[in-house]
This record gives structure tokens, sequence and C-alpha cells, in this order.
């Protein structure tokens, strides 16, 4: 009789498969010098301010530590609102060119309830988006803090993949240098309200921004090229 495998024992195998492979990478990496080609940024702030009835409403800037400790390349937090529809989209969008260095994305599962949100649903779900075939794979957070409710949707990107895992990005790392010579990468957040019982509101809003915003994306990330000297 075939032994059945418990969902626990498949995640783990998964996990020991993921730490090999890492510690391939960090050992070849080690070895092996790259000489990454050093890319340009994308024009993150060349966002419209406009697009799709949704219209910016403020941008600023992150906190001077925060900015110290993540060293993006070029970021852009902003807030867009549909009037008409009484949504309303935090977009923070950050690009890093190399992730060979110590620093790099920093998952808002990690840095939002450092600052005291506390997560009260999770789950991975995939939105269709224009101009892929796939869904789109992206995190779901609901949090909550004091009397504040929000929903976070957040995602990693750069012109030759689109993934939700973190892990994903490092597995990535040896194989992009190797054939492209490139290990750049983005992190896209949306944070909406949850002003209702339940964050299915907030979800729509920010389902709907996802699809209108990841075209405009996409078209940046695909123009990065190399810098030239």
């Amino acid at each position: 009789m075939p032994s059945v495998k418990s969902p626990a024992l498949k995640k783990y195998g998964v996990v020991a498969v993921v730490c090999l492979i890492l510690a391939f990478q960090a050992a070849a990496m080690r070895r092996l010098n790259f000489d990454e080609e050093k890319a340009e940024n994308p024009g993150l702030h060349t966002l419209p301010m406009r697009f799709e009835g949704w219209n910016a409403s403020h941008e600023e800037l992150i906190d001077p530590n925060t900015e110290a400790y993540l060293k993006p390349d070029e970021y852009i937090l902003r807030d867009y609102v549909d009037q008409q529809q009484g949504a309303g989209v935090s977009l923070f969008a950050a690009y890093f060119k190399s992730l060979q260095s110590k620093y790099g994305p920093h998952s808002p599962r990690i840095c939002l309830p450092g600052a005291g949100w506390l997560v009260s649903a999770s789950s991975l779900i995939k939105i269709p988006v224009p101009g892929r075939s796939e869904p789109l794979p992206v995190n779901e957070f609901s949090m909550e803090k004091s009397n504040e409710r929000i929903l976070v949707l957040y995602w990693y990107q750069n012109d030759r993949a689109v993934w939700a895992e973190e892990y994903y990005g490092k597995l990535r790392l040896l194989p992009d240098l190797i054939r492209y010579r490139r290990s750049d990468v983005s992190l896209v957040r949306l944070i909406s309200p949850i002003r209702s019982a339940t964050p299915d509101s907030a979800l729509a809003e920010c389902t709907r921004f996802t699809k209108d915003i990841f075209p405009l994306l996409a078209e940046r990330f695909s123009s990065v090229h190399s810098e030239r000297p």
C-alpha cells in the first residue's frame, strides 16, 4: 500500500529543497566573481498622476532611517483616490538594482508587524491583469492596530518575472546573474483602509487598482537596461 505524505511533510520537504538550493548558491557565489551590469532606474516617478479614474492625492518620502536601512535605488510612495467610487489606495513601489548586497526589499509581513500592526488574516491570491497570460500572484494581509484596519497586497516584480514568495527572488539570484548579469528587483505594495466589517470592499478596490497599475509598472520595468558609460 503506498504511503501518503501529510501536507506538513510536503511543506518541510519543500523548505529543505529551498535551503539546499540557497546553500549551493551561496557557496557558488563565494567562489565566482559576477561582474553585474548596472541597470538604470525604471522611472517610477513617471507613473501618471491620473489614470483609469484614479487621481493622485498625496505623495511623500519615507523617513530617513527607513531609507538608510533599505537603500532603494528608486521608490515612490503615493496615494491615489477614486472619488466617484469612494476608493483610496496607497502605492509604495521600491526598486533595487542588485540583490548581491545585503540591502534589498523588506517584506511587509515583517516590517508592518514591526510597526505595531497585527495580522488578522493572510492568504496568497491570484489577480488577472492585462498583459499576462497567467494571473498575478499576490500576498494578501488583513491587519489591525488600535481601532484601524487595513488590507495589504504586495508582490515582487522585474522585467523577467513576477512572484509573491520572498524566497523565490533568492532562488532566482544565481540563474539571473549567470544568464542576464543582473539581479534587480522591485517590491510593489498596496494598502487600503478596511471600512466595513469584512475586507471585501477594500479587496475589490485594491484588485481594481492592481489591474490598472500593473501595465504601467510592467512598461517601466521592461524599459530598464544597462547604464551606458
